[in-house]
């Protein structure tokens, strides 16, 4: 078997497995993703109801008066406006928070190798994680993206579900933080796209340290076996596969993960 079959299939069995690692999440997502799309939606429905009502009682003068407006109609008439604007504002929300989801589902479905803009890729994980109930509430969450950022080429759904994962993690690390501070930059140079991702949890051990670094290596690292750690693993190892370095710290108060990847990394699957 050529070198490039086996990174192929190795990049796909990781793959698999985060995917796996994602689909275990269902019962704690799904009801996230309910509540997300009802908040919108009780509020059009309401609003919509208020509406009827308002229409009906502000125009029934108008009829009787001979078309001619009081006061009470033009307030009445200001309210509409308001309802309408209501109405549009919550109906976007409820359009965004559809898309989030389904631009997430999408990724997970796109399996050729195309250029990828990674502070994009990101803003959609970020919007999705929203979605999960420890992510929700109570996390400062900041996102500062380069928008000129250089594309890499790779397969969409490895970087989203590595990508995912590692933030996933970071919410973890903080679960039990009285700070819960999630940063996640990007950046790039002449060679690299550059993704740092910063949390205020437990702080990284030595131990933890050195089996993420050399995750790729470290198969049977006793922490692969906790499932708090497993997808970690398993992202970290993927995105080697693009070439991707590492550099992870505690410093500052911060746990950093900082992701070097190449912009001539190859995705060839």
């Amino acid at each position: 078997m050529l070198v490039g079959d086996r990174e192929a299939l190795e990049k796909e069995r990781l793959f698999k497995k985060l995917e796996k690692e994602f689909e275990s999440t269902f019962r704690e997502l799904i009801p996230g993703i309910i509540h997300g799309f009802a908040n919108p939606l009780n509020g059009i429905l309401g609003r919509s109801e208020l509406l009827g009502v308002r229409v009906e009682r502000i125009f029934e003068p108008m009829v009787h008066n001979g078309d001619k407006m009081d006061n009470d109609i033009r307030e009445g008439c200001k309210k509409i406006i308001d309802d309408l604007e209501l109405l549009t504002r919550e109906t976007n929300r409820l359009f965004d928070l559809f898309n989030n989801v389904a631009g997430k589902f999408g990724a997970l479905q796109e399996t050729a190798v195309q250029e990828i803009n990674i502070s994009e890729l990101l803003e959609e994980e970020l919007a999705f994680l929203q979605f999960y109930p420890d992510s929700r509430y109570g996390i400062t969450k900041k996102l500062i993206l380069d928008r000129e950022i250089t594309e890499v080429s790779g397969v969409k759904a490895h970087y989203s579900t590595s990508l995912l994962a590692i933030i996933r993690h970071s919410v973890y690390c903080m679960k039990d933080s009285e700070s819960r501070e999630l940063v996640v930059t990007t950046g790039h140079d002449d060679s690299h796209v550059c993704v740092t991702i910063k949390d205020t949890g437990t702080p990284i051990t030595e131990v933890q340290r050195e089996a993420m670094e050399g995750s790729g290596n470290s198969a049977h690292h006793p922490l692969h076996d906790h499932d708090e750690w497993r997808a970690l693993f398993c992202a970290i190892s993927l995105l080697k596969k693009y070439d991707a370095l590492f550099w992870i710290v505690h410093e500052s108060g911060y746990n950093i993960i900082s992701i070097r990847i190449p912009v001539l990394a190859t995705g060839e699957v």
